[in-house]
């Protein structure tokens, strides 16, 4: 009498890897995306402190603005930050409504989209 010796298939051994070898590949693409939210989560949480810095510059240095358009580039958290602040009138003669939108300064073409805006606003001190 034959004996059926015991353990796995070849079949049952080839299956078994191609589900691994499916979920290895889902788990994988899982861990890219996340690396990819993380980074664009910092850029942003970045280009933010730079829209709030460049607003509370403005509220300390307690000046009325006289143009309707400020831009510069700045250097922060080792990268380069293009920002640009827009302030228009409200019903209020002595108060300006201030728009700071800031983007990465190297990105390349139009690929650099506003990274955060911050609105706040500005008293003209009498």
């Amino acid at each position: 009498m034959m004996r059926r010796a015991a353990g796995f298939t070849l079949l049952e051994v080839l299956v078994a890897l191609v589900i691994l070898a499916l979920s290895m590949g889902a788990l994988l693409k899982t861990a890219g995306d996340h690396a990819l939210l993380v980074s664009d989560l910092e850029t942003r949480t970045q280009a933010f402190l730079v829209a709030e810095n460049q607003l509370h510059r403005l509220q300390a240095a307690k000046q009325w603005p006289e143009a309707s358009e400020q831009k510069d580039v700045l250097e922060q958290g080792g990268r380069r930050w293009a920002w640009q602040v827009r302030f228009e009138n409200t019903a209020d003669p002595d108060l300006k409504r201030v728009i700071v939108d800031v983007r990465l300064a190297d990105a390349p073409g139009d690929s650099g989209g506003v990274q955060a805006r911050v609105i706040g606003f500005l008293a003209r001190l009498l």
